[in-house]
């Protein structure tokens, strides 16, 4: 007797609803037993049903939802939603943190409004995740009988708090940016750059002093972040002696996508206005002469006007927390630039 192919299908296809439906029953019982983590369980339901894994990490980042500390259970339901490794990773570094000191609402209640404060100091809600990248290049030039000058890096500071330093990558930059990436909140803040160079003098006769040769962008950055959401902030700033174009582009994007941008803006490097509280400090240090402080205290800004009121950090605070890291806090290059033309 021949075999029926129809009722060889038939079976075959009984047999696979059987089965995944054997383990999409599995699966809700363990979700719905406690063993897997809430995050962790709508993070499987939005990969079940067809969500990108880009768009799901996104959720998890803006959610403002912090996941406990992942399980056996948690790991092998992401493995069987095949969630990719990013996404595992970005889970396992938000269940590492502490706690947040917020009451969670209880199931199926209405989440609490959030209202945006004026200012990012002024708002102690933080809920917001900001990536910052940056490609850097600059030419020193040369002094005199063409001795190179000491290169300068480049330095971010966000509401009056240092956030990155990034080196000059030179002629080329095949490592691509630096990003840094850090939690913000809710509310209006300023990211302001400035071109840094702490050395020690080598005077024998003196105990050695650190002069503080810093130099301001006059861009201001003024980046609202008025929902809960993930915030990209790109910045270029690169200066050669082979083009005439301003130095600096920036973009600025929610989720993903572009809400502002510029391109080539700002002042070359040599127009730059001098820190005035750094040349006090390297005044009063007696690492530069009177002469000098005078030279450089023309037409200088000071540290408090490049801040939204409510500021608090001094200068004083920002220079002690960067001697203590020698003036050579970390930098990190990873990724890719993406700028077009």
């Amino acid at each position: 007797m021949g075999v029926n192919p129809v009722r060889v299908l038939t079976l075959l296809l009984a047999t696979l609803l059987a089965v995944t439906g054997g383990l999409t029953e599995v699966r809700a019982q363990t979700t719905a037993t406690g063993a897997v983590d809430p995050v962790v369980a709508d993070v499987v339901r939005m990969l079940d049903v067809g969500v990108e894994p880009d768009l799901v990490e996104a959720w998890v980042k803006s959610s403002g939802r912090q996941p406990r500390p992942l399980t056996a259970d948690d790991m092998i339901a992401l493995t069987q939603a095949n969630a990719p490794t990013e996404l595992v990773q970005t889970l396992l570094e938000l269940s590492a943190r502490p706690p947040s000191p917020r009451t969670e609402p209880a199931p199926g209640a209405a989440p609490a409004p959030v209202t945006p404060s004026a200012t990012g100091p002024e708002s102690s809600q933080e809920c917001c995740m900001l990536e910052v990248s940056v490609e850097y290049k600059a030419d020193e030039g040369y002094e005199g009988d063409r001795t190179p000058l000491p290169p300068k890096d480049l330095y971010l500071y966000v509401d009056g708090e240092f956030l990155a330093r990034v080196t000059s990558r030179g002629d080329i930059m095949p490592e691509g940016p630096t990003r840094v990436r850090t939690r913000l909140a809710q509310g209006t803040h300023t990211i302001r750059l400035t071109r840094e160079l702490h050395v020690k003098t080598k005077d024998l006769l003196a105990e050695p002093a650190w002069d503080h040769i810093t130099t301001v962008s006059p861009v201001t950055l003024t980046l609202p972040m008025d929902q809960v959401a993930s915030y990209n902030l790109d910045i270029r700033w690169i200066e050669s002696q082979f083009t005439l174009k301003k130095p600096m582009s920036w973009r600025w994007s929610r989720n993903g996508q572009q809400l502002a941008s510029e391109k080539h803006i700002g002042e070359s490097k040599s127009k730059w206005p001098y820190l005035c509280d750094d040349v006090e400090a390297s005044l009063a240090e007696g690492a530069i002469a009177d002469w000098r402080a005078r030279d450089r205290m023309k037409g200088c800004v000071t540290w408090a006007s490049l801040w939204l009121d409510g500021v608090e950090s001094s200068r004083e605070q920002v220079l002690e927390y960067l001697e203590s890291h020698d003036f050579s806090p970390p930098t990190n290059y990873v990724g890719t630039g993406d700028w077009g033309n």
